[in-house]
Protein backbone atom coordinates (compact mmCIF):
# COMPACT_ATOMS: atom_id res chain seq x y z
CA UNK A 1 0.00 0.00 0.00
CA UNK A 2 2.70 2.40 0.66
CA UNK A 3 4.11 1.81 -2.59
CA UNK A 4 0.79 3.01 -4.27
CA UNK A 5 1.02 5.96 -2.03
CA UNK A 6 4.01 6.86 -2.82
CA UNK A 7 3.41 6.66 -6.50
CA UNK A 8 0.13 8.32 -6.15
CA UNK A 9 1.35 11.69 -4.56
CA UNK A 10 1.55 15.21 -6.51
CA UNK A 11 4.99 16.34 -7.43
CA UNK A 12 6.00 19.85 -6.03
CA UNK A 13 9.43 21.39 -6.53
CA UNK A 14 10.96 22.93 -3.41
CA UNK A 15 11.37 26.69 -4.57
CA UNK A 16 7.44 26.26 -4.97
CA UNK A 17 6.71 24.92 -1.92
CA UNK A 18 9.15 27.41 -0.22
CA UNK A 19 6.78 30.59 -1.64
CA UNK A 20 3.95 29.02 -0.35
CA UNK A 21 5.08 28.39 2.83
CA UNK A 22 6.42 31.72 3.78
CA UNK A 23 3.44 33.56 2.14
CA UNK A 24 1.03 31.42 3.67
CA UNK A 25 2.65 32.05 7.14
CA UNK A 26 2.94 35.94 6.42
CA UNK A 27 -0.55 36.20 5.18
CA UNK A 28 -2.11 34.39 8.04
CA UNK A 29 0.57 36.35 10.69
CA UNK A 30 -0.87 39.72 9.17
CA UNK A 31 -4.24 39.13 8.91
CA UNK A 32 -4.57 37.34 12.66
CA UNK A 33 -2.44 39.72 14.31
CA UNK A 34 -5.43 42.28 14.98
CA UNK A 35 -7.57 39.75 16.57
CA UNK A 36 -4.98 38.36 18.58
CA UNK A 37 -3.52 41.71 19.67
CA UNK A 38 -6.95 42.62 21.08
CA UNK A 39 -7.45 38.95 22.39
CA UNK A 40 -3.93 39.17 24.80
CA UNK A 41 -5.26 42.90 25.39
CA UNK A 42 -8.15 41.45 26.92
CA UNK A 43 -7.26 38.52 28.72
CA UNK A 44 -9.00 38.32 31.90
CA UNK A 45 -6.31 36.57 34.14
CA UNK A 46 -4.06 39.37 33.56
CA UNK A 47 -4.56 42.72 35.97
CA UNK A 48 -3.56 44.96 33.29
CA UNK A 49 -3.80 45.03 29.16
CA UNK A 50 -0.26 44.98 28.09
CA UNK A 51 -1.78 47.47 25.36
CA UNK A 52 -0.30 45.73 22.29
CA UNK A 53 -0.94 47.47 19.34
CA UNK A 54 -2.44 46.18 15.82
CA UNK A 55 0.78 47.53 14.08
CA UNK A 56 3.37 45.42 16.72
CA UNK A 57 3.11 42.89 13.91
CA UNK A 58 7.10 41.99 13.52
CA UNK A 59 7.68 40.27 16.97
CA UNK A 60 4.61 37.81 16.43
CA UNK A 61 5.66 37.14 12.58
CA UNK A 62 9.38 36.53 13.84
CA UNK A 63 8.13 33.64 16.20
CA UNK A 64 5.62 32.11 13.92
CA UNK A 65 8.37 32.08 11.36
CA UNK A 66 10.95 30.90 13.20
CA UNK A 67 9.33 28.06 14.82
CA UNK A 68 7.94 26.74 12.16
CA UNK A 69 11.49 26.98 10.86
CA UNK A 70 12.28 24.91 13.66
CA UNK A 71 9.66 22.35 13.04
CA UNK A 72 11.36 21.52 9.52
CA UNK A 73 13.91 18.94 11.02
CA UNK A 74 11.08 17.18 12.18
CA UNK A 75 9.30 16.32 8.86
CA UNK A 76 12.57 16.04 6.16
CA UNK A 77 15.86 14.62 5.89
CA UNK A 78 19.16 16.42 6.12
CA UNK A 79 19.45 17.37 2.54
CA UNK A 80 16.34 18.14 1.54
CA UNK A 81 16.17 19.69 5.08
CA UNK A 82 19.31 22.33 4.41
CA UNK A 83 17.85 22.93 0.63
CA UNK A 84 14.65 23.81 2.18
CA UNK A 85 16.08 26.01 4.91
CA UNK A 86 18.10 27.80 2.30
CA UNK A 87 14.90 28.43 0.25
CA UNK A 88 12.71 29.42 2.99
CA UNK A 89 14.76 31.67 4.89
CA UNK A 90 15.83 33.62 1.43
CA UNK A 91 12.03 33.84 0.86
CA UNK A 92 11.21 35.14 4.01
CA UNK A 93 13.90 37.93 3.93
CA UNK A 94 12.65 38.94 0.47
CA UNK A 95 8.88 39.43 1.46
CA UNK A 96 10.60 41.69 4.87
CA UNK A 97 10.87 44.65 1.79
CA UNK A 98 13.86 47.17 2.50
CA UNK A 99 15.37 44.89 5.12
CA UNK A 100 19.18 44.17 5.77
CA UNK A 101 19.57 40.94 4.65
CA UNK A 102 22.52 40.37 7.64
CA UNK A 103 20.66 41.56 10.46
CA UNK A 104 17.29 39.96 9.45
CA UNK A 105 19.30 36.37 9.12
CA UNK A 106 21.01 37.12 12.62
CA UNK A 107 17.08 37.84 14.22
CA UNK A 108 15.90 34.45 12.32
CA UNK A 109 18.58 32.79 13.90
CA UNK A 110 17.73 34.18 17.53
CA UNK A 111 14.43 33.39 17.37
CA UNK A 112 14.79 29.74 16.07
CA UNK A 113 17.30 29.96 18.97
CA UNK A 114 15.08 31.05 21.74
CA UNK A 115 11.98 28.32 20.47
CA UNK A 116 14.67 25.63 20.45
CA UNK A 117 15.06 26.62 23.98
CA UNK A 118 11.22 26.68 24.93
CA UNK A 119 10.67 23.77 22.94
CA UNK A 120 12.86 21.88 25.27
CA UNK A 121 10.93 23.19 28.24
CA UNK A 122 7.79 22.78 26.79
CA UNK A 123 7.92 19.52 24.68
CA UNK A 124 4.82 21.44 22.45
CA UNK A 125 5.75 23.64 19.77
CA UNK A 126 1.73 25.76 20.10
CA UNK A 127 3.24 26.11 23.91
CA UNK A 128 6.45 27.41 22.89
CA UNK A 129 5.03 29.63 20.75
CA UNK A 130 2.89 30.97 23.47
CA UNK A 131 5.49 31.59 25.73
CA UNK A 132 7.65 33.19 23.45
CA UNK A 133 4.51 35.98 23.04
CA UNK A 134 3.99 36.03 26.80
CA UNK A 135 7.43 36.81 27.31
CA UNK A 136 8.43 39.01 23.89
CA UNK A 137 5.12 41.69 24.23
CA UNK A 138 5.99 41.76 28.15
CA UNK A 139 2.63 39.74 29.59
CA UNK A 140 4.78 38.99 32.22
CA UNK A 141 4.11 42.90 33.38
CA UNK A 142 0.47 42.77 33.36
CA UNK A 143 0.34 39.82 35.68
CA UNK A 144 -1.12 39.28 39.31
CA UNK A 145 1.73 39.80 41.68
CA UNK A 146 2.30 36.12 42.70
CA UNK A 147 3.09 34.95 39.14
CA UNK A 148 4.51 38.29 38.17
CA UNK A 149 7.39 37.54 41.39
CA UNK A 150 8.11 34.02 40.07
CA UNK A 151 8.63 35.35 36.78
CA UNK A 152 6.28 32.71 35.35
CA UNK A 153 3.52 32.60 33.30
CA UNK A 154 0.05 31.88 34.69
CA UNK A 155 -0.77 28.15 33.41
CA UNK A 156 -3.84 29.66 32.37
CA UNK A 157 -2.89 32.62 30.48
CA UNK A 158 -0.27 30.66 28.51
CA UNK A 159 -3.16 27.92 27.98
CA UNK A 160 -5.30 30.70 26.06
CA UNK A 161 -2.68 31.56 23.76
CA UNK A 162 -1.82 28.41 23.24
CA UNK A 163 -5.21 27.42 21.93
CA UNK A 164 -4.94 31.00 20.31
CA UNK A 165 -2.27 30.09 18.35
CA UNK A 166 -2.14 26.52 17.53
CA UNK A 167 -2.91 26.57 13.97
CA UNK A 168 0.18 28.70 13.16
CA UNK A 169 2.47 25.56 13.18
CA UNK A 170 2.53 24.35 9.44
CA UNK A 171 1.09 21.09 9.41
CA UNK A 172 3.72 19.05 7.42
CA UNK A 173 2.38 15.54 8.15
CA UNK A 174 -0.50 16.33 6.17
CA UNK A 175 1.26 18.41 3.88
CA UNK A 176 3.45 14.99 3.44
CA UNK A 177 0.86 12.62 2.87
CA UNK A 178 -0.42 14.18 0.21
CA UNK A 179 2.79 15.68 -2.19
CA UNK A 180 6.40 14.83 -2.70
CA UNK A 181 8.89 17.77 -2.82
CA UNK A 182 11.28 17.65 -5.51
CA UNK A 183 14.31 19.69 -6.20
Amino acid sequence: MALFNFIGKKKLREQHVANVFVSTINELAEESFPTLAEFLNEVPELQSSPSIKKDQLEWFLYIVFSANLFNLKFHLEAEQLNRMRILVIDQFIESLEDRNHDQTLEHINNYEDYIAVLDKTTGYLPKSIATALFNKYGLNNCQVDHFQKMNTPNPIIIKSIEEATKNFVWNWVDFLEKYKMIA
